[in-house]
């Protein structure tokens, strides 16, 4: 396979601003076939993973399942504590299963500044669903996985830190990536402050007094407000950071897997999404997951091909918007599938 194009991609799009520094692995089910970095950073530099967290909590849910701890199928609110549910959350979260959750089809909003109130989980989530509608169909939220690392934990007697250790780092053998804090001189900055979160509370006319200073760099603890303020750095829905070689390795491992809970992950498509996957265009003949700083995984076990692509989009001082990630995301894996020889896949920019 020839990467010249991958190359160019990737560079084109640093050099048009959508991101100051990016590492790329593409990968098969054996082995890495590309591995490269531009911009100020190298191949092992770690990123901030943000919400492809997610895909870490998905898989230690999923190792639980396989050991029976506990099914897609079962309801949420028999691996939470009764006796913490408001009014509320017992009714918004009556008939929701672990599946629905990992879906994104629960019906819960999408976001929420739980460090802004404070108050213990359970307290904080009852005001936030008490003053907000049922999300129909498709609702992509973090509240939903900060739920599944909850339901981990009550599963498995496990911290999710705890989970990483047992079934990434030692069952599949993964190393180089952890829930922050991390040392920062393995990681590329990944903002200044958080200027966007800021806007957003202000938005919905929410105060909050702890704001990182907005001119300083942040480097090796993570940008996301919940998982950073709210959850010290652990989290289902962010928090870990990570080298593309860990995430190359995790694509690996479903790629190879016959094992039914992983393959059932990949393979449930309910409005696009699998159970924990997006499986959008964006992620064409397979499926992977994004995360808000500008990282991304992606597989094709029909295509034998995979990438990992990590960026930090926002590390900008002015905090400003950015382009729109998925088109980098998608100029690369439609290149990569027209090279396998996909049928009706073109080579995008």
């Amino acid at each position: 396979m020839d990467f010249d194009r991958i190359d160019s991609i990737l560079e084109e799009y640093r050099q048009s601003g959508y991101y100051p520094s990016t590492v790329c692995q593409i990968f098969d089910r054996k082995k890495t076939l590309y591995h490269k970095s531009f911009g100020d950073a190298s191949p092992g530099t770690w990123y901030d993973l943000a919400s492809v967290s997610k895909i870490v909590c998905t898989t230690m849910l999923l190792w639980a399942m396989e050991e029976g701890r506990l099914a897609a199928e079962d309801l949420a609110l028999e691996y939470l504590p009764g006796e913490a549910l408001g009014p509320v959350t017992k009714k918004r979260l009556e008939g929701v299963t672990i599946a629905r959750l990992m879906t994104h089809t629960s019906g819960i909003l999408p976001w929420y500044p739980f460090y802004a109130d404070g108050r213990e989980f359970y307290a904080v989530l009852e005001h936030a669903l008490a003053a907000s509608a049922v999300e129909e169909g498709m609702a992509y939220s973090d509240l939903n996985f900060m739920l599944l690392g909850q339901i981990f934990t009550y599963a498995t007697g496990l911290g999710l830190r705890e989970g990483l250790e047992k079934y990434i780092r030692g069952e599949m053998g993964i190393g180089e990536i952890a829930y922050g804090p991390v040392e920062p001189s393995l990681c590329a900055p990944s903002c200044f402050g958080n200027q966007i979160e800021k806007r957003m509370c202000a938005e919905r006319g929410i105060e909050f007094a702890g704001w990182r200073p907005d001119g300083v760099e942040v480097r090796g603890t993570c940008n996301d407000g919940n998982a950073y303020y709210y959850w010290k750095g652990a989290s289902g829905h962010a928090g870990t950071f990570g080298s593309s070689r860990a995430l190359t390795k995790l694509c690996q491992f479903y790629m190879n897997t016959d094992r039914p809970n992983f393959l059932r992950a990949m393979e449930t498509d309910i409005c696009g999404r699998g159970l924990g996957f997006d499986r959008s265009d964006v992620y064409p003949e397979g499926c992977g997951h994004s995360g808000f700083t500008g990282t991304s995984i992606w597989f094709s076990r029909g295509f034998d091909i995979g990438a990992v692509i990590l960026t930090n989009k926002y590390y900008r001082p002015e905090g400003g918007p950015v382009a729109n990630s998925n088109e980098f995301r998608r100029a690369v894996h439609y290149a990569l599938l027209a090279a396998r020889g996909c049928p009706g896949t073109t080579i995008e920019m």
